[in-house]
Protein backbone atom coordinates (compact mmCIF):
# COMPACT_ATOMS: atom_id res chain seq x y z
CA UNK A 1 0.00 0.00 0.00
CA UNK A 2 2.77 2.36 0.80
CA UNK A 3 4.22 1.56 -2.39
CA UNK A 4 1.12 2.29 -4.64
CA UNK A 5 0.90 5.59 -2.20
CA UNK A 6 4.27 6.49 -2.94
CA UNK A 7 4.14 5.84 -7.10
CA UNK A 8 0.75 7.81 -7.24
CA UNK A 9 2.75 11.11 -5.32
CA UNK A 10 6.00 10.67 -7.46
CA UNK A 11 3.42 10.86 -10.48
CA UNK A 12 1.34 13.72 -9.43
CA UNK A 13 4.72 15.47 -7.92
CA UNK A 14 6.71 15.45 -11.68
CA UNK A 15 3.15 15.82 -14.15
CA UNK A 16 2.49 18.96 -12.40
CA UNK A 17 5.93 20.77 -13.39
CA UNK A 18 6.43 22.87 -16.94
CA UNK A 19 6.65 21.11 -19.84
CA UNK A 20 9.47 21.08 -22.29
CA UNK A 21 8.73 19.23 -25.76
CA UNK A 22 9.32 20.38 -29.33
CA UNK A 23 7.19 23.41 -30.56
CA UNK A 24 4.70 22.37 -34.00
CA UNK A 25 6.19 23.60 -36.81
CA UNK A 26 4.13 26.95 -36.92
CA UNK A 27 5.22 28.10 -33.61
CA UNK A 28 8.97 27.45 -34.15
CA UNK A 29 8.80 29.62 -37.82
CA UNK A 30 7.25 32.28 -35.85
CA UNK A 31 9.95 32.32 -33.07
CA UNK A 32 12.69 32.17 -36.02
CA UNK A 33 10.80 35.16 -37.71
CA UNK A 34 10.75 37.15 -34.66
CA UNK A 35 14.49 36.84 -33.76
CA UNK A 36 14.86 38.00 -37.79
CA UNK A 37 12.82 40.72 -37.16
CA UNK A 38 14.85 41.95 -34.46
CA UNK A 39 18.00 41.29 -35.57
CA UNK A 40 17.58 43.24 -38.90
CA UNK A 41 15.30 46.31 -37.37
CA UNK A 42 18.74 46.51 -34.79
CA UNK A 43 21.19 46.05 -37.97
CA UNK A 44 19.48 48.37 -40.03
CA UNK A 45 17.05 50.97 -37.80
CA UNK A 46 17.10 53.70 -40.58
CA UNK A 47 14.44 51.26 -42.36
CA UNK A 48 10.75 49.51 -41.67
CA UNK A 49 11.14 45.96 -42.61
CA UNK A 50 9.01 45.59 -45.74
CA UNK A 51 9.39 42.08 -46.58
CA UNK A 52 11.04 38.76 -45.57
CA UNK A 53 11.32 36.14 -48.45
CA UNK A 54 12.51 32.27 -47.34
CA UNK A 55 15.01 31.48 -49.81
CA UNK A 56 14.98 27.26 -48.65
CA UNK A 57 15.75 25.62 -45.13
CA UNK A 58 17.24 28.36 -42.59
CA UNK A 59 17.82 31.32 -45.27
CA UNK A 60 15.89 34.21 -45.77
CA UNK A 61 16.31 37.51 -47.39
CA UNK A 62 14.62 40.77 -45.66
CA UNK A 63 14.10 43.54 -47.64
CA UNK A 64 13.75 46.85 -45.22
CA UNK A 65 13.55 49.90 -47.52
CA UNK A 66 16.66 50.32 -49.70
CA UNK A 67 18.44 47.80 -48.11
CA UNK A 68 18.29 43.91 -48.42
CA UNK A 69 20.05 41.83 -45.57
CA UNK A 70 20.37 37.63 -45.92
CA UNK A 71 19.83 36.36 -42.48
CA UNK A 72 20.25 32.94 -41.57
CA UNK A 73 18.51 30.65 -39.03
CA UNK A 74 21.96 28.55 -37.28
CA UNK A 75 20.92 25.61 -34.43
CA UNK A 76 22.54 25.40 -31.28
CA UNK A 77 23.45 22.37 -30.02
CA UNK A 78 20.69 21.12 -27.02
CA UNK A 79 21.66 19.65 -23.69
CA UNK A 80 21.85 15.78 -23.97
CA UNK A 81 19.08 14.18 -22.77
CA UNK A 82 16.31 17.29 -23.27
CA UNK A 83 13.79 17.87 -25.47
CA UNK A 84 12.30 21.19 -26.25
CA UNK A 85 12.03 24.26 -28.67
CA UNK A 86 15.02 23.96 -31.40
CA UNK A 87 17.91 26.54 -30.29
CA UNK A 88 18.97 28.41 -32.72
CA UNK A 89 20.98 32.03 -33.25
CA UNK A 90 20.26 34.85 -36.52
CA UNK A 91 23.20 35.10 -38.11
CA UNK A 92 23.11 38.14 -40.44
CA UNK A 93 24.83 39.15 -43.91
CA UNK A 94 26.44 42.74 -44.13
CA UNK A 95 23.27 44.76 -45.40
CA UNK A 96 23.26 46.05 -49.34
CA UNK A 97 21.88 49.30 -49.52
CA UNK A 98 21.40 51.04 -52.81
Amino acid sequence: MQIRALALSAIALFSTGPSFAALAPNYQRANELTAIISAVAAAVPKYPIDKIISQGRDRYTVVAGQCTVIARIVGLPSKPGLVGPRLFKVELDRPRCD
